[in-house]
């Protein structure tokens, strides 16, 4: 009967797999054992598998200086049993044990959600995400930016890239920790995930700028917004922790929401807190000042006051006129 030794890290993730004929197997430093261990802790010729004639493999410590231990960290005093598929350490080192009949587990289906979301690391993806958000900050630089500054056009177009490459910074993260954890970095999905994530905020704050609009900035309004923003973060955590996590998809699911409502906490705070009356910070309010005043090209300080002029002169014309009447 074959057996199959796995070298092990400190998470007990397999670094090492060989598979053995041999009635006996030798375990150390060594370069002539048969699996050579690279733990400074390991003595040159720290242990031995052994096979009776049953069929069972053996343990045995070959008076090593930091010592050999089975399941519950039970020393090796001479020689201990293991079964197929526990795990055994020479000094701090972890090896597993299995025999060549050892059941494996089911076979996973590959999931649609799941390669579409690997399907997402394309190129393609991440440039179209890419030039979204890029249009997104063009349109609000226009949007912005008076006329009179126009000479800062290419200092603010050069945020643009630098933007793209801060929201790198996550899925570098979320890589890093899948390959700690051996598993698929998964990073072009990551990034395309989270551009995808970041062009949908984009978008969504423009529908609800015009809703607000819409709406003269109601608290419905503000509710769908916030509500809007949590769902986005829900779905963008839910996809990162599927590609980077092996965790059920209900552990999945609840850090995915605890995390997005953790991000969006402030938010919500805001929301579901009724105001103070001391409270003395600006509030629109659409029977005083319209809305629309505030849209268009950006303007500055000498126009603001213009056009606010105006616009009481027309508010005097429109009394003057509605007394007449």
């Amino acid at each position: 009967m074959a057996v199959i030794v796995e070298v092990l890290n400190k998470q007990q993730k397999v670094t090492e797999r060989h598979k053995f004929l041999q009635h006996q197997v030798r375990l150390g430093r060594a370069f002539d054992n048969d699996v050579i261990l690279f733990n400074k802790h390991v003595c040159p010729y720290h242990a031995m598998l052994q096979q009776d004639e049953e069929g069972y493999w053996w343990l045995e410590d070959l008076s090593s200086v930091n010592g050999s231990f089975v399941s519950g960290r039970k020393a090796v005093v001479a020689k201990e049993p293991l079964r197929s598929g526990e795990i055994c350490w020479l000094g701090e080192q972890a090896l597993r044990l299995y025999d060549d009949a050892h059941p494996v587990a089911d076979t996973l289906p590959f999931s649609a959600m799941g390669q579409k979301l690997q399907a997402m690391g394309h190129w393609a993806f991440i440039l179209l995400f890419a030039l979204i958000l890029a249009a997104d900050q063009v349109v609000e630089i226009w949007l912005t930016l008076p006329k009179q500054l126009e000479q800062m056009w290419p200092a603010r177009l050069l945020d643009i890239p630098r933007n793209l490459l801060l929201f790198c910074i996550w899925p570098a993260i979320l890589a890093l920790w899948s390959r700690f954890n051996q598993q698929e970095s998964h990073f072009l999905p990551q990034l395309s995930l989270t551009y995808a994530a970041v062009a949908a905020s984009a978008l969504w704050g423009a529908f609800c700028y015009w809703l607000g609009f819409n709406l003269d900035g109601s608290g419905v309004a503000q509710t769908v917004e916030v509500v809007g923003y949590t769902l986005i973060l829900v779905a963008l955590f839910s996809g990162n922790f599927w590609l980077a996590t092996h965790w059920s998809l209900r552990a999945q699911t609840a850090v995915a929401v605890a995390v997005a409502l953790l991000a969006t906490s402030g938010q919500w705070a805001s929301l579901l807190t009724p105001p103070s009356p001391f409270d003395r910070s600006l509030r629109y309010d659409p029977r005083i000042l319209p809305l629309p005043f505030y849209l268009g090209q950006g303007k500055t300080m000498q126009q603001y006051e213009q056009d606010l002029q105006q616009l009481f002169e027309q508010v005097e014309q429109q009394r003057q006129d509605k007394d007449k009447e």
